[in-house]
């Protein structure tokens, strides 16, 4: 399953919340089914990012939303190839939304922060930089909004 072509994260609150726990409960749970692809290694990974992705959320509904934030960045630890990058973006903006809805934005933030270096592509980090625009227009940091939007602009002219 694949994200619609007009998913943006700029969707009204109610859209991003549901297609992201739609995405969420397609992404890591189900990898863990799917992982007997031939690369052991990568099942492993996966299944281990599922079981990651539970604790994540468990945390979030008891709203202990600092370790939650501590144990999503895990995910982005492990050693994914570079194949798995548009899953664990897909995750990346499942839980800074998650974040920014339960008035934890700057945990989101710091969770962006810490979770870059696990991206290479471009596409990527022009994703990661409007998603970091919302969570700044999210909390009225208006300057550091149109930063973060003009460096995805930046990104996007000077990708091939």
């Amino acid at each position: 399953m694949t994200v619609p072509e007009n998913y943006s994260p700029s969707r009204p609150v109610l859209t991003r919340t549901l297609l992201g726990v739609f995405l969420s409960a397609l992404a890591f749970p189900s990898l863990a089914r799917q992982s007997g692809t031939g690369n052991p290694e990568l099942a492993k990974i996966k299944s281990l990012a599922a079981s990651q992705h539970e604790i994540v959320m468990i945390l979030l509904e008891k709203k202990d939303y600092a370790k939650a934030s501590a144990e999503a960045a895990k995910i982005f630890e492990m050693k994914w190839p570079a194949d798995q990058e548009p899953i664990l973006l897909k995750e990346l903006l499942f839980f800074t939304d998650q974040f920014l809805h339960n008035d934890q934005t700057m945990l989101g933030l710091r969770l962006i922060e810490s979770s870059t270096k696990a991206f290479k592509t471009p596409a990527s980090h022009v994703s990661i930089w409007k998603e970091k625009g919302y969570l700044y227009k999210g909390v009225k940091q208006m300057d550091k909004a149109l930063d973060c939007f003009r460096e995805a602009q930046r990104l996007e002219k000077s990708a091939p």
